[in-house]
């Protein structure tokens, strides 16, 4: 099994008979975004698989830590494939709840959504569990938490671009609510088609670097390219704006 930051090698290991596997790579990951993936090799066997995901992984600026938390990383898993249905699924996220605290009932964690307005939400409650979900007030559906106690629904009916409340109700064995939470739901307006190399891209609500590397690249770690040729209009690298024109060079 060999484990990849992008296109660079960075451990491999052997799974064991039951099929698991650890690997500790050498160096810690660096700083930023980056886009983990696995290449399996089978002994005598030709080729080699790839990882039908790879790991969106945020990795914090390091430094002296003077509180009693250091913030940790964020990880994602999502689809390799672009025009794949599988939803994301958070893997680690910086807690901000004290030491031993108790996890919340119910939460949200990711929403995937294509250009058609089809939009998958995911997150956790207990095992068992219903949750009803409500765009501005209007519900889009049910889910109920699984065994590992996540939840995962996919709404009827397409969502309009726009911005919505966004409300998961927990539903208790008396059909009563026993935990809600709200936020905000911006669904952007479908992505113009991206150019290819050595041209302009206009950024679009939603968009970030990472994203357009991805899919002008290849692979979102890229975005390093985008932000070196657009310095002068890149202040932060986590910031860019619908309008904005980067340029974008052949990758080297």
């Amino acid at each position: 099994m060999i484990v990849l930051d992008g296109d660079t090698e960075i451990a491999r290991t052997t799974a064991d008979a039951r099929g698991e596997w650890v690997a500790l790579p050498a160096k810690p990951l660096a700083t930023g975004t980056r886009e983990l993936s696995l290449v399996a090799r089978h002994p005598g066997a030709a080729g080699e698989r790839k990882s039908d995901r790879v790991v969106v992984v945020v990795v914090p600026e390091r430094q002296v830590q003077t509180a009693a938390r250091a913030p940790g990383a964020v990880a994602v898993a999502v689809a390799r494939d672009a025009e794949s249905a599988a939803p994301s699924r958070l893997l680690q996220v910086p807690s901000t709840e004290p030491r031993g605290a108790p996890p919340l009932p119910v939460t949200i964690e990711t929403i995937d959504y294509d250009a058609t307005g089809e939009v998958v939400l995911s997150g956790r409650t207990p095992a068992g569990t219903v949750v009803q979900l409500y765009l501005d007030g209007k519900p889009i559906g049910r889910a109920e938490g699984d065994p590992n106690g996540r939840w995962t629904m996919r709404p009827d009916q397409p969502v309009a671009p726009g911005v919505y409340t966004l409300r998961i109700d927990q539903i208790g064995p008396d059909g009563r609510v026993v935990q809600r939470i709200e936020l905000p739901f911006a669904r952007a307006e479908p992505q113009v088609e991206m150019p290819t190399a050595a041209e302009r891209v206009v950024v679009q609500p939603g968009n970030s670097l990472w994203r357009i590397a991805r899919r002008v690249y290849g692979a979102g770690t890229r975005y390093t390219v985008i932000y070196q040729a657009n310095k002068d209009m890149i202040r932060d690298p986590d910031l860019i704006y619908p309008g904005q024109i980067f340029s974008l060079p052949e990758p080297r």
